[in-house]
């Protein structure tokens, strides 16, 4: 709990202790006792290590207000369905900031007011505003039910959004006497108007439950019979249909699953009550490997890397050994001749790359993988139907039921989000990648998403791919694909919900595929943190060399005195290192040693001669 005070203070936000598992305070003025001090914060945690933590709103902390949707079943109140048939009348508030999930399972939405915003209880039903003189309890406090708070979209996930005029409407309690009166657009919706009025219209269809399809032609026959001028089908992209991720629809009038008897989706209307199955009825299971430790069955599966970082040729490795039984990367072996042998039983393989051609790049590395090409099916990039080709989308469910592949491959990611959806969206990508989950429980399919990382100094393991968030989130394991010294790549196992990380793979990618080197303890952070490190002493290394050179065009030294003299022009002790044993290795400088216990080490340029006892 005191790393996350200390956490939460250096983002500027005034902390102070409360009961553990309760919200009351331990301090003796509450929340004016709120504090940004380290100092003062390690003493109060100390004091009380279980503490939970509460966040002080309003100027305090930099202008913080917080949102609170309550849930209460035993009175009936949900905030969560407040704000949703508020947001029907009046837009969406913005989404892309802090999030937490509450005790009850309300919601908490963070925003940064310059003005002065007060504390105001029961705004709404189920809704109360957290400003100045209030504080929220903060994840990873335990509610006195025993439930963590938790963040949905963390700090490290999104920044603080400000308020807009869609919050300043909400938090006057604007129109509350109307709050779930029916969305009607008015006749003439002039310029300026357009885009908040064809939002709210969106919210209020979503409300009662009409299909994307169908919300998506009210709202262009809306603006093309109201708006003054209408928005370009551009415009709509852009601004208006993004709210069709905002919530789940208000009700679920029609889903599908495919008929292997018509080969087509068949509609199924849903009837009658929701009926719910107690825990003491649900059979309990172990994980089941489609690679042990690495990749479980029917789950999503994430595999990251650079450019050229040889993810490509990771994922055909992968898909080979799946095609054709035999071991891969992934399977715990030995130096030694290692892709040999059958290891388990062939499966079916369905790859889509918008990248690689399969005629040029992939039919290639699959066959010097030693893959089986008759059981790996893919689309081509150049048919018509591939754009069509999406997480959530009846045609892949379709192929999937068709082909009932053990493993499908996305590459990369970003092929394959549907263009309305943008990957920093985290509730829209979580919608997107469900139906996955779903696939994976169905028809035990395992999901492989290739994404690309960032090289910003300072990030490894999830800050590499901080612009699909929710994607490492809904990931069941994550690994990374990096370059390491020595010509070597590294695959380092980042994540995993159903097992210990396994260890680090060394390899080499050649001519033919991938050879096994070695394992080790270091993960994507130490590789990342050492290449950030050579990049940074690569410039004073130059620098120690040419003082190296001149230094030694007089003739040998001892190796001490060159030492010494390093030191005293400020070079550090790992550079001077890194130094010489680039000379030596260029053949620019030589060692040698004379004398007997204890021996002198000498050190000369490689050109001059002279008698000496080599070492």
């Amino acid at each position: 709990m005191k790393d996350y005070a200390l956490y939460y203070a250096r983002l500027g936000l005034a902390v102070f202790p409360l009961k553990a598992r309760g919200k009351s305070p331990l301090t003796e003025h509450g929340c004016r006792d709120a504090t940004k001090d380290t100092g003062q914060i390690e003493r109060l945690w100390s004091r009380w290590p279980s503490a939970n933590i509460g966040v002080a709103t309003g100027s305090i902390s930099g202008g913080l207000v917080v949102i609170d949707l309550d849930v209460d079943e035993d009175r009936g109140i949900d905030g969560r369905e407040t704000l949703r048939r508020w947001e029907a009348d009046h837009g969406a508030l913005p989404a892309d900031t802090w999030l937490s999930i509450t005790g009850r399972g309300g919601y908490h939405y963070f925003y940064k007011d310059t003005s002065i915003v007060k504390n105001r209880a029961g705004l709404y039903e189920g809704v109360d505003i957290r400003g100045d003189g209030g504080y929220i309890v903060a994840p990873p406090s335990i509610h006195p039910n025993g439930r963590k708070y938790e963040w949905e979209q963390s700090p490290e996930d999104t920044p603080l959004a400000m308020v807009n005029g869609v919050v300043m409407d909400f938090l006057a309690g604007k129109d509350l006497e109307n709050l779930g009166r029916p969305f009607e657009a008015p006749e003439k919706i002039p310029e300026g108007e357009r885009t908040n009025t064809l939002v709210k219209l969106v919210c209020s269809q979503q409300a009662k439950g009409l299909s994307d399809e169908a919300i998506r032609a009210a709202v262009r026959a809306e603006n093309e019979a109201k708006c003054i001028p209408p928005l370009s089908d551009e415009e709509l992209e852009k601004t208006v249909f993004p709210a069709l991720t905002r919530y789940q629809k208000g009700t679920a009038p029609y889903s599908a699953r495919y008929d292997r008897g018509s080969g087509s989706f068949k509609p199924i209307v849903k009837k009658g009550p929701v009926i719910l199955t107690s825990m003491d009825q649900v059979e309990e299971e172990t994980p089941d490997w489609l690679i042990s430790g690495y990749i479980p069955r029917g789950q999503i599966v994430l595999l990251a890397g650079d450019g050229g970082a040889g993810k490509t040729t990771v994922w055909c490795n992968i898909a080979a050994a799946i095609s054709s039984g035999n071991r891969c990367l992934l399977n715990r072996m030995e130096a030694d001749n290692p892709f040999t042998g059958r290891f388990a039983e062939p499966g079916v393989v369905m790859f889509f790359s918008s990248e690689d051609s399969p005629r040029y790049t992939l039919k290639k590395r699959l066959r010097e993988a030693g893959a089986n090409m008759s059981n790996i099916f893919h689309l081509d990039v150049g048919n018509e139907v591939f754009s069509e080709i999406k997480f959530n989308s009846l045609i892949l469910t379709d192929l999937v039921a068709m082909y009932r592949p053990v493993l499908v491959i996305f590459d990369p990611i970003q092929a394959f989000i549907p263009s309305d959806i943008q990957m920093g969206q985290r509730n829209a990508m979580r919608a997107c990648l469900s139906p996955l989950i779903g696939l994976g429980e169905e028809y035990g399919t395992t999901f492989l998403i290739v994404v690309h990382t960032n090289k910003q100094a300072g990030m490894w393991g999830r800050r590499r791919i901080a612009d699909s968030a929710d994607i490492w989130d809904i990931a069941r394991s994550v690994m990374i694909v990096g370059e390491a010294a020595g010509g070597l790549r590294y695959l380092s196992h980042e994540k995993s919900n159903y097992g210990p990380l396994m260890d680090t793979i060394l390899f080499r990618v050649e001519a033919g595929g991938l050879v096994f080197d070695s394992y080790t303890s270091k993960r994507d952070r130490e590789f990342m943190q050492a290449a950030q490190a050579a990049r940074y002493q690569a410039p004073a290394r130059e620098e120690a060399k040419s003082f190296i050179l001149d230094y030694l065009k007089d003739g040998e030294k001892e190796t001490s005195d060159l030492d010494e003299m390093m030191k005293a022009q400020g070079v550090s002790g790992e550079t001077l290192k890194r130094a010489k044993a680039d000379l030596k290795k260029e053949g620019k400088i030589i060692y040698f040693s004379r004398g007997f216990k204890p021996k002198t080490h000498y050190c000369k340029l490689a050109s001059h001669t002279g008698s000496e006892n080599l070492t």
